[in-house]
């Protein structure tokens, strides 16, 4: 009698400090998110969604041997009016993008490899005309088994209609992940495509960033290159809400 009365007593006592922990967090400005995420962590479950693009399922998509690493190129593309303006800012992003994959991903290398950005750099010098491929071949001439390609559309550094006081970086992101496409173009290669899209703004919170001599416009766009590195990574890594929950500005 005693043990069930001490077992009914602390059901009560959980539920309780359960429903205080909540009521206090939505009184002290917790968004209801927040909570929820953090209250199935204490729980023990794992909230992270899989990748938007899962890089290592193309191993079983193109019956790749255990023993070979998938090969991963990285190839930024701007048009020729955002090279004037805003300077080295593809060949920049090749560099941190790869970068940054090859760190996320360096656990499981005898899985998977990103090719260093000077290898794909000194293709396209090869290549006059690597920009009007499609990604697949641009991954079939690299030796790579996949090709992330991704295009920089409306990029900006300044705040609109701020006549260049104010730092702002935006850019529209179409990222597209092809197979290196066989001679023969199979299908089964036309097939292997994925896409997704993002909208990138730096920095994300309210207020933009002032242009003085402090911060060049140069070292803004490293700034704003490696943001997007950063953002266009998580694309292939498992999806933390706690990552965005920290990220999102609190209105």
């Amino acid at each position: 009698m005693g043990n069930t009365t001490w077992r009914r007593d602390a059901h009560i006592l959980r539920r309780w400090a359960w429903g205080w922990l909540f009521l206090s967090s939505l009184l002290a400005g917790c968004r209801l998110p927040t909570l929820v995420y953090f209250t199935a962590a204490m729980l023990g479950q794992d909230m992270r969604q899989p990748p938007v693009i899962d890089l290592l399922a193309y191993r079983d998509k193109l019956k790749k041997p255990r023993n070979e690493p998938l090969r991963v190129a990285v190839v930024c593309y701007a048009d020729i009016g955002t090279q004037i303006h805003l300077g080295p800012l593809p060949r920049e992003l090749d560099e941190a993008l790869a970068r940054e994959l090859a760190k996320e991903f360096a656990q499981q290398r005898d899985r998977l490899v990103i090719l260093s950005a000077a290898t794909v750099h000194r293709w396209q010098e090869r290549q006059d005309q690597w920009s009007a491929l499609h990604p697949s071949e641009m991954a079939r001439e690299l030796g790579a088994d996949l090709v992330i390609f991704v295009e920089l559309n409306n990029p900006s550094l300044y705040e609109g209609r701020s006549n260049r006081t104010l730092y702002r970086g935006r850019a529209e992101v179409q990222v597209t992940v092809a197979a290196a496409q066989a001679n023969d173009a199979d299908d089964l290669y036309n097939q292997l495509i994925e896409q997704a899209h993002l909208e990138a703004q730096y920095p994300r919170h309210p207020a933009p960033v002032a242009a003085d001599p402090d911060v060049t416009p140069d070292r803004f766009r490293r700034q704003f290159v490696r943001y997007l590195a950063q953002e266009i990574t998580r694309l292939f890594l498992p999806q933390d809400p706690k990552d965005a929950i920290a990220r999102d500005p609190i209105p």
